[in-house]
């Protein structure tokens, strides 16, 4: 009978194992998902409280402390009064979960066909299983970016950044056009309506009107209405001098095979559903397109370009509406 129980107990402890491997995992992600907030606090000169905490991890009060205590037996914080502030070892570990969410998503945007609306939350979970040895390597092989798709800056591995600082756009005047450098991607829900009435980093715009309620903006040609509440979540700076379309720098029908290009726009002819599904397949201002096959029929047309990691088949009097300055594989 007990040669019959031998089975049983072997189950039970691996399965008990199983549960503590994942309880451990839970326990190290809510830690450092600890740290990553009190860094991005560090980082915008916010107060960072037990209380700001518990809300944005979702713990209780106890929770939360027994949380704080464990954090400062492993020497990442130190408490300043009523704030919490991290230690040099704290902000080392803040910083490498930093730099790994933000290059993972800038990996998911350009390599892969996930929606952008989901590429936070898949990078919440990457962002714990991330080397520094890989985030060295991902960072190499993305080409050094300086910012992630909502246009938050990536800082490098001592912490420097160079990005755009802009204003929200219900700050910006009205007529004045303005250039998106960043979208805040939390709460999701908010991002998802701003990601549908197209904006998003690198993409110019200018409100037409402002009313308490909401902005009535001109998108690439199109009217928009957004709600208050969104607006503040998009940051914009002045937009460049527009591109003289009667002598363009150049167009994508001018790559030949392996060039790269930076998108500055979309001829202003171009209009219509043509317009909404040129700037859906990715060819939006900033994106870096790469001509990689062309046809062996037709004198190569059309040819395949790669933009946001998908191919897509463009005919030659449709690369040519696309206005595109040369980029270089370190520039990206």
């Amino acid at each position: 009978m007990s040669w019959l129980l031998i089975p049983a107990l072997i189950l039970l402890v691996v399965l008990g194992l199983r549960l503590w491997e994942e309880y451990r995992i839970r326990r190290r992600d809510t830690l450092e998902d600890a740290i990553k907030y009190l860094y991005d606090c560090e980082e915008q000169n916010r107060h960072a409280t037990p209380e700001a905490l518990a809300g944005r991890l979702g713990l209780s009060t106890r929770a939360t402390h027994r949380l704080l205590r464990r954090m400062a037996q492993r020497g990442l914080i130190r408490f300043c009064g009523t704030r919490v502030c991290l230690t040099p070892a704290g902000k080392a570990l803040g910083l490498q979960l930093l730099r790994a969410h933000r290059l993972w998503e800038r990996y998911l945007s350009d390599f892969t066909d996930v929606p952008l609306a989901e590429i936070h939350r898949l990078a919440d979970k990457r962002e714990h299983h991330l080397t520094p040895e890989e985030i060295q390597a991902l960072e190499a092989t993305l080409g050094y970016p300086r910012q992630d798709p909502h246009g938050d800056p990536i800082p490098t591995e001592k912490g420097e950044t160079r990005a755009e600082v802009g204003v929200p756009l219900t700050d910006w005047p009205v007529g004045k056009p303005a250039r998106i450098v960043h979208v805040e991607d939390e709460p999701e829900d908010l991002f998802a309506q701003a990601l549908a009435e197209g904006l998003l980093p690198g993409v110019d715009v200018v409100i037409v009107e402002a009313r308490p309620e909401g902005l009535h903006l001109k998108v690439d040609g199109n009217d928009v209405w957004i709600a208050s509440i969104i607006a503040a979540q998009v940051h914009v700076i002045p937009a460049p001098q527009q591109v003289e379309e009667e002598h363009p720098p150049m167009s994508l029908a001018d790559l030949t095979l392996g060039e790269k290009a930076r998108v500055l726009g979309i001829a202003k002819d171009v209009r219509g559903l043509l317009r909404r599904r040129l700037l859906d397949l990715g060819f939006t201002r900033g994106a870096v397109v790469q001509e990689v096959l062309e046809s062996a029929f037709g004198h190569g047309d059309p040819k395949a370009y790669r933009v946001r990691g998908t191919l897509i088949a463009l005919r030659r009097e449709q690369a040519a509406r696309i206005y595109a300055e040369p980029v270089e594989d370190n520039e990206e």
